[in-house]
Parts: C-alpha cells; sequence; structure tokens
C-alpha cells in the first residue's frame, strides 16, 4: 500500500507545480501605442495571503502541549491561485492551495500533500493524504503501543519505554470549514468551525493508543474532529491585533465512539506582516479542561506556540510603491494554518 501513496504523491506534485504555481513573467518591451498610459491598478480580492494574485507560500506551525505533553511541527509549501476573481465580500477569498506538507514530532513524521480549496470566503474544503512512520523515543507513552481493544487502560506509566515500537501506515484527511466575520465598531467577531474526517491505518496490532488524537484506535481507523472558534479580534496597531475568545474541540474514533472533547479559551497575539515576505506571525496560548475524555476527564491543558505564513516570492513580484502609514492588507478571517495548528493536538 505504501509504494502506492508515495507513486500518488509524486504525481498529485507534479500536477499542482502547472495548476497553481505562480508562472515566470518576462518584461518585453513596449512602444507607440501598445505603451500604458498609466500603472494597472491592483486586482481586488485577498485571495493568497492578503492579495489577488498567485504566490508561493510557506506555513509553519510549531507547538507544545501538556496534558499530556507533546511537541510537533507543521510545514506546508505550496501554489495559492485566486479561484474566483468577481469582486465582492463573497469571493475575496475564495483561492485553490496545493503543495507537500509534513507533520513532524519526536515519535513521527508524516511528509504528504495537501489541497484546500475555497469556492467561497466562507467555505473551504480540505484533503491531505500522507504515510506514517512511528518511532519509539525512549519515555513513558512514547512511540508506537498496541493494546487490547478500546477499553484498555493506556494511563503513560502503563506504556514504558522499552515496549514502545516502531510502526508505518498512511492516513487520508478530508473536510470543511464555514467561517464569518462581523465588524462591531472597532472590534471584529471572528467565528469558524471545521469538521474534519481521517481514516488510519497504521501499524500490524488489532489495536493501539493513537497518541496523536491520544484515544484508542483499530489498526484501520476513522476519526471525526470537530473545532469550534470564536473570537473577538481587537486592534493594537495597524499591524497588530489581538484574537481572543472561547474554543471547542471534539475528536471521536469511529470503532467504539470514544470521545475526547476540550472546552477553553485562546489568546493570538497577530502581526499581520513583518518584513517582505512574513506574515501572520502569531504566539498563541490555548488554556482548558477535557470536558470528556476516556481516562482524562476534568483535566487541565495547555498549548502555546507560534505560527506565521511567508511568501517565497516576495521579492520577485513587481508591487506599487507602498503609502506611507497604510496598514497591511488582512490575508483571512482566521488561516487555515491557525486551524490546523490547533487542531493537531486534541
Amino acid at each position: 500500500m505504501l509504494p502506492a501513496v508515495f507513486r500518488f504523491l509524486a504525481a498529485f506534485l507534479v500536477a499542482l507545480s502547472v495548476v497553481c504555481l505562480p508562472p515566470m513573467v518576462r518584461a518585453e518591451p513596449v512602444s507607440g501605442s501598445d505603451a500604458p498610459a498609466a500603472a494597472s491598478e491592483p486586482a481586488p480580492g485577498s485571495n493568497c495571503l492578503g492579495e489577488a494574485r498567485p504566490r508561493l507560500l510557506m506555513h509553519q506551525v510549531l507547538g507544545i502541549k501538556w496534558g499530556p505533553w507533546g511537541i510537533e511541527h507543521q510545514l506546508r509549501i505550496g501554489g495559492c491561485a485566486p479561484l474566483v476573481r468577481k469582486p465582492g465580500v463573497l469571493f475575496d477569498y475564495s483561492f485553490i492551495e496545493a503543495g507537500f506538507q509534513a507533520h513532524t514530532s519526536p515519535i513521527y513524521v508524516m511528509p504528504g500533500a495537501y489541497l484546500d480549496i475555497a469556492p467561497l470566503s466562507i467555505l473551504q474544503f480540505h484533503f491531505q493524504v500522507a504515510p506514517i512512520l512511528y518511532w519509539p523515543a525512549g519515555l513513558q507513552g512514547a512511540g508506537y503501543y498496541a493494546l487490547d481493544g478500546y477499553q484498555s487502560d493506556y494511563t503513560e506509566t502503563l506504556l514504558l519505554p522499552e515496549d514502545g515500537e516502531t510502526a508505518l501506515g498512511w492516513y487520508l484527511r478530508t473536510g470543511t470549514t464555514l467561517q464569518f466575520a462581523v465588524s462591531i465598531g472597532p472590534i471584529r467577531l471572528l467565528v469558524s468551525d471545521e469538521l474534519l474526517f481521517e481514516y488510519w491505518q497504521l501499524g500490524e496490532q488489532p489495536f493501539y493508543f493513537h497518541n496523536r488524537n491520544d484515544i484508542p484506535a483499530a489498526r484501520t481507523e476513522w476519526f471525526v474532529d470537530n473545532m469550534a472558534l470564536v473570537l473577538a479580534e481587537i486592534p493594537l496597531h495597524p499591524n497588530l491585533d489581538l484574537r481572543v475568545g472561547a474554543n471547542h474541540q471534539l475528536t471521536m474514533n469511529f470503532g467504539a465512539r470514544q470521545m475526547s472533547n476540550f472546552l477553553g479559551g485562546v489568546a493570538l497575539f497577530r502581526f499581520k506582516k513583518l518584513g517582505k515576505a512574513l506574515h501572520d506571525f502569531t504566539p498563541l496560548v490555548r488554556l482548558g479542561v477535557r470536558s470528556q475524555h476516556p481516562i482524562r476527564q476534568g483535566h487541565f491543558t495547555f498549548i502555546v506556540g507560534v505560527i506565521f505564513s511567508a511568501d517565497l516570492l516576495a521579492h520577485r513580484g513587481a508591487r506599487e510603491a507602498p503609502v506611507l502609514g497604510a496598514p497591511p492588507v488582512d490575508s483571512g478571517v482566521l488561516g487555515e494554518d491557525f486551524r490546523q495548528g490547533l487542531s493537531a493536538w486534541p
């Protein structure tokens, strides 16, 4: 199965390089009636990281979680292009983006491909596929651990370092995001709900402890993950805002319908732009409790992390001279890299 997954990824990445990557522009001399009288107006919309033009983008997320401990780095490099160029708030953030992604932690790596399609500013569709490699890290609960069944106790003290194993597999993830923003005076209310379905096939044992989702799983397992966010965006500076609010996340395995429910608060300081290439540089903290969980119900948990995006060809694009004192353009309501960062740790 794994060779077929790798062949699919190779074909997918070749195809996206044709569809999404910005074309190379060659300057041609103009004269006479072909010379424009004035510079053309910029295209409306903020489809790809704040601008209505194709871009080669990089997104990164680094987060550390306690309850239990975990760390993960996420990398995405892909091409983004406006999907609908019709002006208007309904299409200002429509786009198609595809490329390479990798999730890396001390016990696993998942290098694969992703595709995000937003036909409307308020609606996004997500597709991801990747092979998986697990290995033991010499710590309690850090590795691939076989279980007797869904009801097994997987407390860290029972998952001894010497029992951790290596495992291979693959996963598929698909889902949708609904989002909108409403201005109330100087403050914006941001609302987002992301619903994801995951299919995992990992290892050779009938059941195992799924570290990433923190619940038991069968060798082949479907999961559902739903994350809702309600945030108030408070401007602190033309280039800085504070986003603070509530977050609810539900993760469930389909085999036994065991749930991990998180309820808490989240705060983010978002620098809209740093330099020419860096966008949405966002330190964040999330605090809360597990309102429902097979073995951690009522436990406190928190995440600290940082998220940012970058235009990898920022120095190549032809830009108009910046207006002195003009605020940076807004690149979206919440941003898929932000939601992916939080959904990494149910």
